[in-house]
């Protein structure tokens, strides 16, 4: 579920802000599992390696299921979140995996549930944008 989240020292320094509590390892296992899927569908798309907002590029990308944008840093600008999906904010310092936070507690159903939601979304995604590959003969 998560604990009250204890920043490490550089986080606390010089980090942008941080959620309360700290991120299950299914969490994190979860939103890798979106990430890869992100680059495969990106690859698909364009053909192209894009830069992946999940690692330490300085992107952001959004649909209508979730939002995700990676560290800012910008020490000017107050970044609430990495990853956003419904009402759970995720945190993390400078990458993915590192100093991890959620802004509440979330259980391991939900997780399941966001897994799938943004694993959907990002098939929708491409078959918007390549729907010749969808069609079913």
């Amino acid at each position: 579920m998560g604990k009250n989240y204890e920043p490490e020292l550089g986080q606390m320094a010089f980090g942008q802000p941080w959620q309360t509590y700290g991120c299950s390892n299914l969490m994190e296992a979860a939103l890798r599992d979106i990430s890869r899927e992100w680059d495969r569908v990106m690859w698909n798309i364009y053909q192209e390696e894009i830069s992946n907002p999940f690692g330490n590029t300085g992107q952001k990308w959004q649909c209508t299921e979730f939002e995700i944008e990676a560290y800012n840093w910008n020490e000017d600008i107050e970044q609430p979140y990495n990853f956003k999906w419904k009402d759970i904010e995720v945190s993390w310092y400078k990458y993915l995996g590192r100093g991890m936070s959620c802004n509440r507690k979330v259980s391991n159903i939900e997780i399941g549930e966001m897994l799938d939601a943004c694993l959907n979304a990002l098939i929708e995604f491409e078959k918007e944008k390549l729907p010749y590959l969808f069609n079913e003969v």
